[in-house]
């Protein structure tokens, strides 16, 4: 059977002037994630500023995405890296009542620096898993300060059928390696983050997802394309770019959208204001950044002012 390539882009929420949520500028951005035909995920802790979210807009914002989203593209809710199991099965019962149609189960953090025991995490995946039926995905990312054992991982595909697939964030082709050869054929693995996309795919993965897709969203399906059509000076090309784009949004603070929001508001996109404690890149740091975006041609994308 054909392997289903795909990409995720961890769509931006906008905020106004006022920090208050935007909905309309939300519905926006959502509309262009959807024309792209990319997966969505929402309210994530990283691009998506879910941290800063009440209870009630963590439900709004699901609910907008599915109204959005579900039935066009997949739509997913993200969460955010909790501190007890509880945190996570609350998030999970939101994204269940939205009627999302995956979501990410985060890896626990317990504080103060430390890393949880693997008993620890066999206690916190059971719990969370267990409470709810929506199809999941795993998430091994460095944010978390460790990567979860593949021979974890492996234990949960087998144990729960609705494990749906895995993201991971790390310098570690190995594990990638292995993480394909062990449950590559039962679930979706995917690189969280562009700068593993093509090892990810070169090892007969499923993709690559990021934040970098908010400022020009059909940037990623068309490394996807390219890769699929086995036409590698397009790949060069497209992938070049969405690496420079990556590259240049590290710069400045990367999934905190330091850089992100500004420089999509100085293109005429959907934005909108960080909430504190993010602030936002200094005018002089972004007029930089968007010559450096200007130099990279991307097809259809000019700033505000040459409109």
């Amino acid at each position: 059977m054909e392997k289903k390539l795909s990409t995720v882009i961890i769509s931006i929420t906008p905020f106004d002037a006022d920090g208050r949520l935007d909905e309309a500028a939300l519905r926006l951005q959502l509309g262009r994630l959807r024309a792209a035909g990319v997966c969505v995920y929402v309210a994530g802790s990283g691009s998506s500023e879910a941290y800063a979210f009440t209870p009630d807009e963590r439900d709004r914002v699901l609910e907008i995405a599915v109204e959005e989203l579900k039935g066009k593209v997949p739509v997913r809710a993200m969460g955010c890296e909790p501190r007890v199991a509880g945190e996570m099965v609350e998030f999970l019962r939101a994204a269940g009542r939205a009627k999302v149609d995956a979501a990410q189960v985060c890896s626990i953090e317990i504080g103060h620096g430390s890393a949880p025991t693997l008993p620890e995490m066999e206690h916190y995946y059971r719990t969370v898993i267990e409470s709810t039926s929506l199809p999941l995905y795993l998430s091994s990312h460095r944010a978390a300060g460790y990567f979860l054992p593949i021979d974890l991982v492996e234990r949960l595909v087998e144990r729960y059928a609705h494990i749906a697939g895995i993201a991971y964030s790390g310098p570690d082709s190995g594990y990638i390696a292995e993480l394909i050869a062990r449950v590559g054929d039962r679930i979706e693995v995917h690189a969280a983050g562009p700068a593993n996309a093509l090892t990810v795919l070169g090892l007969g993965g499923n993709g690559f997802m990021g934040g970098e897709g908010n400022l020009m969203p059909d940037m990623f399906p068309a490394v996807i394309s390219a890769w699929r059509d086995k036409d590698y000076a397009r790949l060069r090309e497209s992938y070049s770019r969405v690496m420079r784009l990556t590259t240049l949004n590290k710069r400045y603070g990367g999934s905190a959208m330091r850089a992100m929001k500004p420089l999509m508001n100085a293109f005429g996109l959907p934005g909108g204001s960080l909430r504190p404690p993010r602030m936002a890149i200094e005018p002089a740091e972004l007029d930089k950044v968007v010559q450096e975006v200007i130099k990279l041609n991307i097809p259809g994308l000019l700033p505000r002012a040459t409109r």
